[in-house]
């Protein structure tokens, strides 16, 4: 097993970037393409979101979330990180969404940039741990829904390092974790690790899933958390 840092990050040289042909085959078999909002998001989209008119909104490890169109149809600018490239097409061409692409500056990868009128949508096909401030920055909301939860618990904590250097002085986040726990879990105490004295960790508490979808792979619900710095109110 790889050997941990005291803030739960991974030696660089130990660090093994994502098997894309791996998760590529995931989306390709995965023909079951959510439209809807996740419940638990609609619940506590007033405290992510507040009455702002238009926010910078991050969705890291974005695949094809709906969420993406979702906030981008509320009028906010909406960034997401993926490096699956057949879910950011399966995304576009779900919802009909027409975009417009061309090569990263910096790491190696493609900038998918939404074209349909009224719609502020750009997706970064990259390894996530190659993002950073030099491709955006000053975000004022966070939705991260499993993306925590889904990585090794080693690489978790480089996670949150990347998660918090483009981050705005005040931003909210929202993190949902699985219930049951099919990986290991994650406590208030380890967000505050991750995060950092910097950072108000807040549980919401869990939401018990109403959706068949869910249901249907074994999941009851979700365990809710509010992460936030800077002054909020």
């Amino acid at each position: 097993m790889a050997a941990e840092g005291k803030d739960g990050t991974v030696p660089e040289e130990e660090y093994k970037p994502p098997d894309v042909k791996e998760y590529s085959e995931y989306w390709a078999k995965d023909t079951v393409f959510i439209k809807e909002a996740n419940e638990c998001l609609i619940q506590y989209q007033e405290k992510l979101l507040g009455d702002a008119k238009r926010l910078k909104v991050f969705v890291p490890l974005c695949g094809r979330a709906v969420e993406l169109k979702y906030f981008a149809e509320m009028g906010h600018e909406v960034v997401g990180v993926e490096f699956a490239e057949i879910a950011i097409h399966q995304f576009f061409e779900t919802f009909n969404i027409t975009y417009e692409t061309k090569p990263m500056e910096g790491p190696a990868g493609t900038l998918y940039t939404s074209t349909t009128e009224n719609l502020t949508i750009r997706i970064f096909c990259c390894d996530f741990f190659e993002f950073g401030p030099h491709l955006e920055n000053d975000f004022q909301a966070v939705w991260d829904a499993g993306s925590l939860y889904s990585l090794p618990t080693l690489q978790r904590g480089d996670y949150v390092k990347v998660i918090k250097s483009v981050m705005a002085s005040t931003s909210k986040t929202l993190v949902m974790f699985d219930v049951p726990c099919l990986g290991d879990d994650v406590t208030t105490d380890d967000l505050q690790q991750m995060y950092g004295k910097e950072f108000t960790i807040e549980y919401l508490g869990y939401t018990k899933t109403q959706s068949k979808h869910y249901e249907q792979f074994g999941l009851e619900g979700f365990n809710m958390y509010f992460i936030s710095s800077g002054d909020v109110a």
